[in-house]
């Protein structure tokens, strides 16, 4: 299936960062959605080279000030601060709404926008399905078109 208009696209990446399983995660900004919905993501979840590309690029460009090589013994500390940060259901936050869907990753994931914060998370549909099923629901309804036409009538 091509780019329907629910897959969400991303517009940039803004950040990079190793995550708790020692992964490369990129902060990306969605198009079509403000800053408060940008998330990050797992390398292998993304679909962007061109856009990851532009960002190592820009990025070795300007790394004069290597902030966080200074740090030498410190790292696994930044490291543990980061990574651990909960996500999707394990932040124990109620969800707002779904804001799209992706199956990009080869499975159904819900970007979901949480009660009290600003950062959405993707979600397995299947997890959601169980935690939240009225809010999948709704989202599936706000998406529905109904075709209507003259001729299931009876004359």
């Amino acid at each position: 299936m091509g780019d329907e208009p629910e897959e969400f696209s991303v517009e940039k990446v803004l950040d990079k960062r190793i995550g708790k399983n020692g992964k490369i995660e990129y902060l990306l900004k969605w198009r079509g959605f403000g800053d408060d919905d940008n998330t990050w993501e797992p390398k292998e979840n993304l679909d962007c080279p061109e856009l990851i590309d532009a960002f190592e690029s820009a990025r070795s460009k300007s790394s004069k000030k290597p902030e966080k090589r200074k740090l030498g013994g410190g790292e696994p500390k930044a490291k543990r601060k980061d990574g651990e940060r909960p996500r999707g259901f394990d932040r124990c936050l109620d969800p707002e709404r779904i804001i799209g869907a992706t199956d990009s990753s080869g499975e159904l994931m819900f970007l979901i926008k949480w009660k009290g914060s600003d950062e959405a998370d993707l979600v397995p549909a299947r997890e959601a399905n169980v935690k939240c099923p009225q809010t999948v629901i709704k989202f599936y309804e706000e998406r529905l078109t109904w075709h209507t036409s003259g001729q299931d009538e009876d004359d």
